[in-house]
């Protein structure tokens, strides 16, 4: 046995692990792993779950082009692999924006329950709040009470308000936080929240559109895997006519 040889990494293990690398920063990296986090996914999973998809479609690929492609079936199965990964990071975005949905359902009760309790004087916003919450459905409730939890131990009011709206991501949960933080130990009368009536509003129609857009996005994902599969079944003369001149330039 030659020394050292037991410790070499082979070009396949490389490949595949530059594969996984890059996989896992297009699934879990930046934007998504903030989405990750918010919806409690754990990135290893996310990428196994990727790496499934795009195996389960390449294959499948492979075994309906082989026999009228033969080594070229590889190309449609790399083409399907990449499919799987970008389905899964689709998957990821839908289920944040399911999730920041339902935290969105909770903001009008919020609305309403702080300035009631706040017109009992000498109320400020931080015991409005805890009065509030039994009234504030999931999960922008367990939200909150995370922000609670934190200010209690650290102190750090804006930090974590500015936590809360950095991981749902939307204004009028930004324009909330900054209300709640700047005013949490006053004692003023007022419903701090009386300019956001617009913002409701365009939050009404927001959540209608986005109802909508998810009907749109689901039916054009069905379109697309559609077209593939019509592709694989019935492209294979102009598939052919490629490879061939492919083929006759690198003289094959």
């Amino acid at each position: 046995m030659i020394p050292g040889k037991e410790d070499e990494v082979s070009p396949a293990e490389i490949a595949t692990g530059s594969i996984r690398r890059k996989i896992r920063e297009q699934l879990t990296s930046g934007r998504r792993g903030q989405m990750l986090e918010a919806v409690g996914r754990a990135a290893g999973d996310v990428v196994k779950a990727g790496i499934m998809s795009g195996a389960g479609l390449g294959v499948l690929g492979l075994l309906l082009c082989y026999g009228f492609m033969g080594i070229w079936a590889i190309l449609p199965a790399l083409v399907l692999f990449a499919v799987g990964v970008f389905l899964t990071g689709f998957l990821v975005e839908n289920e944040f924006k399911k999730w920041q949905g339902k935290v969105l359902e909770g903001i009008p009760s919020l609305l309403n329950f702080i300035p009631a309790f706040r017109e009992v004087e000498g109320v400020t916003p931080r015991e409005a709040l805890a009065l509030s919450l039994p009234f504030i459905p999931r999960p922008l409730r367990d939200e909150l009470k995370r922000a609670l939890d934190k200010i209690a131990r650290t102190g750090d009011v804006v930090g974590a308000f500015d936590e809360l709206a950095g991981k749902v991501k939307h204004p009028l949960v930004d324009a909330v936080c900054f209300r709640l933080a700047t005013s949490w130990t006053t004692t003023a009368g007022g419903d701090i929240f009386a300019d956001l009536s617009d913002q409701m509003a365009g939050l009404k129609e927001e959540m209608a559109a986005r109802a909508t857009t998810g009907k749109t996005a689901i039916f054009a994902l069905v379109c697309v895997l559609g077209l593939i599969g019509m592709a694989l079944e019935f492209g294979y003369p102009g598939v052919k006519l490629l490879l061939s001149r492919l083929s006759g330039i690198f003289g094959s």
